[in-house]
């Protein structure tokens, strides 16, 4: 949005666009809008959450790398036998549709990009 645009939020009660923000609150990725509508009087508010929260099983560490980081879909001999199906000349297509997974993460482990630590 520009500057000077107001953001349309439709009435919940009688659909009406004319309506006007009368509170704005913000936590963190959160934002809560209060409105009311001029042609009914009703009020209504919004929720927008700008960005989401990694969740995490309690007691993990979200900044574990690799394979020990449990969202982790490879374990550490699936790294070793796409490095070696790579070396044996099967394509980074070919491999993928073996592990269900997209040729880009394919040539990102075969070139080291990700997950990098020896096994």
């Amino acid at each position: 949005m520009g500057v000077g645009d107001e953001e349309v939020l439709n009435c919940r009660k009688c659909n009406s666009i004319n309506t006007r923000v009368t509170v704005t609150e913000s936590r963190e990725d959160v934002t809560w809008r209060y409105c009311r509508c001029i042609d009914c009087g009703e009020r209504f508010k919004t929720v927008e959450r700008y960005a989401y929260a990694k969740r995490t099983p309690l007691g993990l560490n979200p900044q574990l790398k690799g394979c020990d980081n449990y969202n982790s879909r490879f374990t550490p001999s699936d790294i070793v036998a796409i490095r070696s199906l790579s070396e044996d000349g099967l394509t980074g297509a070919q491999i993928a549709l073996r592990y269900g997974c997209d040729r880009s993460t394919i040539h990102k482990i075969v070139n080291y990009k990700t997950y990098t630590d020896e096994y």
